[in-house]
């Protein structure tokens, strides 16, 4: 299985020199098996990086198909999809996957309203040109998709919840635990130890340094130390600090990385946008 981080900021797109290793673009991860089937987790920014090189496959002749799992529908991790290529052509197939937000309204009315015509010339769902399909799903589920097998779970994200992913393939785990906050960064809640339990590779957030954390306590957010302790104690075997700071320049991830990689045995990068990683 194969990897790639599309987009791996929080909150909002960044520009600039000082944002050129790592990247700018809000949350987009794709997942490739051996055989070619893909995944997609998110539509942040960096989805819309991922469009056009699938512009120049199966995805150009309407002839792709692609499942996206959400991890939550917050702006950061749904602002790619109106400009997200092939859902603007016929014959694509994509199934949009993801947990009712707690609003009380559905995946798909909240997705409908990022396409209204206050904020998108698309004027909804129903306009585009691709086979859509929006699913919802209760945290706790498994889902078994072409060439993957995931298993979802709730994990507390402010005051909100956010879907947490083991995904499986080719014999290999990868663990996403996008905006998470623990009661305790210390002490990592059940259900994403085990997700994470003998993991390849755990995909955690670091939104905050540690020293920045206390001033910071009930975002909804993660210290890169608290990914440093499900790593250890679910005994996965490499480590990824995702969904950085809008206001972490390529030199304060790498100050980052250096001091958490000093604390702990797992292998720790952070993630970065570029090219594909052998999982």
């Amino acid at each position: 299985m194969k990897l790639r981080f599309w987009g791996v900021r929080g909150s909002f797109a960044m520009s600039g020199r000082e944002y050129l290793r790592y990247g700018g673009n809000t949350t987009s991860i794709e997942l490739v098996t051996d055989a070619g089937k893909r995944l997609l987790v998110d539509l942040g920014t960096g989805a819309t990086e991922l469009a056009k090189q699938l512009m120049g496959s199966e995805f150009g002749k309407g002839q792709g198909v692609l499942p996206i799992l959400l991890t939550h529908t917050h702006l950061d991790h749904i602002q790619g999809l109106p400009f997200f290529t092939p859902f603007f052509i016929k014959g694509n197939e994509i199934r949009i996957m993801g947990a009712n937000p707690i609003s009380g309204l559905s995946l798909e009315s909240t997705l409908q309203n990022q396409l209204a015509p206050h904020y998108s010339p698309l004027n909804g769902l129903e306009n585009l040109a691709a086979g859509v399909s929006i699913e919802s799903f209760t945290p706790g589920a498994t889902i078994t998709l072409p060439g993957f097998e995931v298993v979802t779970a709730a994990v507390p994200h402010g005051s909100m919840w956010t879907t947490a992913f083991r995904i499986v393939a080719d014999g290999k785990v990868v663990t996403l635990l996008s905006d998470v906050e623990y009661p305790s960064p210390d002490d990592p809640l059940p259900q994403a130890l085990a997700l994470a339990q003998g993991a390849d590779l755990l995909v955690h957030d670091a939104m905050h340094a540690d020293h920045d954390y206390e001033l910071r306590r009930g975002w909804g957010h993660s210290p890169a130390r608290a990914g440093v302790i499900l790593a250890e104690r679910a005994g996965a075997k490499k480590l990824a600090l995702f969904h950085h700071s809008p206001d972490a320049t390529d030199d304060m991830i790498d100050e980052v990385v250096q001091r958490t990689s000093a604390r702990t045995a797992v292998p720790v990068i952070a993630a970065a946008e570029g090219s594909y990683l052998e999982v």
